[in-house]
C-alpha cells in the first residue's frame, strides 16, 4: 500500500496509468512451460472483487492479475514466471514495490534486469513542482527522464484515492509455474521486532557511560520515540526496558532510527537512520562523530529548546 501510495502521486503528477499488478495462486490451473500467458476470467479468481475495490479506493487506475499455479512466496524461483507475464503485458516504464515487503529485495533487482531499467533501493516520493521518486543516495526519478525505472519506494501518505470501485481488470493466466528444481525450505517474512514513527538505539560499547544512558532516555522523550532499544548491558545499564532488549541483527521498521554507538540492529530499506558516536556512511542521512555523551548532550538541549 505504500507503494500504490506513491504511485498515485506519481501517476497524477505525471499524468501517467497506475496500475496494480498482482500474482495470485490457483492450484487448478496447469500450462505447459513454453505456453503463451492469456487472458481469463476474472470470476476464477477467488476474492477478486474485494481486493479490486481496495485497490480501487487506494488509487489504483487498473489492475492486472497474473494467476499461477505455484505456491505464492516472495522468490523469483516461485513466482518469477508469472509476474514476468505481468512485466510483458505492461510493459512499464516505472516499477514500485514498498521497500518493506517481504517481495522486494527479491524481485526488485530482477525486474530491473528483466525491463533493462534501473533501481533505485531506498526512495521516497518527495513533493515540488512535481512529484519525484528521490533516493537517500542522489538518485532520482523525474517524468521527463528516459528509460524505465524500479523503485523500492519507503512509507508513503495515504492518497485520496479514486473514491470508486469502477476500474478495469485484467486476469492473465500465466504458464510454467514453480521452478520444479528449487525447494521452498521456509518463506514466512522474518517478524519485526520494532516498527513506528522514532527509535533510539544504544549499543553495548557504549551503555557503560551513565551520561549516554541519560541522554538516550532524553532524547526519545525528546524525539517522542516509542522505545529504546538495546542489548543486554544497555539494559543493564538502565537505558532500556527489559521488553526493549533485541537480538543482535533483530529486523527494524521504524521511520527514523538514532543509533547510538554500534548498536547490532538490522534496519528496514526504507528508515532513516542518524549515528552519533561513530561516522556516517552509505545509507546514512546523518552523523554526529565525537563524543557520543557530548554530542547527545548539545543535541536534545536543542530539541528541548525547538531550536
Amino acid at each position: 500500500m505504500a507503494a500504490l501510495a506513491a504511485g498515485r502521486a506519481v501517476a497524477s503528477s505525471w499524468g501517467a496509468t497506475l496500475y496494480a499488478a498482482l500474482v495470485v495462486h490457483d492450484p487448478a490451473e496447469r500450462a505447459a512451460p513454453d505456453a503463451t500467458a492469456r487472458v481469463g476470467a476474472a470470476a476464477k479468481v477467488p476474492g477478486i472483487g474485494a481486493i479490486q475495490n481496495t485497490l480501487a479506493r487506494a488509487g489504483a487506475d487498473k489492475i492486472v492479475v497474473a494467476v499461477t499455479d505455484a505456491p505464492i512466496a516472495p522468490l523469483w524461483s516461485a513466482v518469477g514466471a508469472a509476474w514476468q507475464s505481468a512485466l510483458d503485458h505492461l510493459r512499464p516504464r516505472l516499477v514500485l514495490f514498498g521497500a518493506d515487503a517481504p517481495s522486494a529485495p527479491e524481485l526488485g533487482p530482477r525486474t530491473a534486469a528483466r525491463i533493462g531499467a534501473r533501481l533505485l533501493m531506498r526512495a521516497r516520493a518527495t513533493a515540488g513542482d512535481h512529484i519525484e521518486l528521490r533516493d537517500r543516495d542522489g538518485g532520482h526519478v523525474r517524468s521527463s527522464d528516459g528509460g524505465a525505472a524500479v523503485v523500492l519506494v519507503g512509507a508513503a501518505r495515504a492518497s485520496r484515492g479514486r473514491g470508486d470501485d469502477d476500474i478495469d481488470l485484467v486476469v492473465l493466466v500465466s504458464p510454467g509455474g514453480a521452478d520444479p528444481r528449487v525447494e521452498l525450505a521456509g518463506t514466512a517474512p522474518a517478524e519485526l521486532a520494532h516498527s513506528g514513527a522514532a527509535i533510539v538505539a544504544i549499543g553495548d560499547d557504549v551503555a557503560h557511560d551513565p551520561d549516554v544512558v541519560a541522554g538516550a532516555v532524553r532524547l526519545a522523550r525528546a524525539l517522542g520515540a516509542h522505545v529504546v532499544v538495546g542489548g543486554a548491558a544497555a539494559a543493564k545499564a538502565g537505558a532500556v526496558a527489559p521488553g526493549a532488549i533485541v537480538e543482535r541483527g533483530a529486523p527494524l521498521a521504524p521511520e527514523l532510527c538514532v543509533a547510538i554507538g554500534a548498536p547490532a540492529i538490522d534496519l528496514a530499506g526504507a528508515a532513516g537512520l542518524v549515528r552519533i558516536g561513530t561516522a556516517g556512511g552509505k545509507g546514512v542521512d546523518g552523523s554526529l562523530t565525537g563524543p557520543a555523551g557530548a554530542n547527545l548532550d548539545q543535541l536534545v538541549r536543542a530539541l528541548e529548546s525547538g531550536s
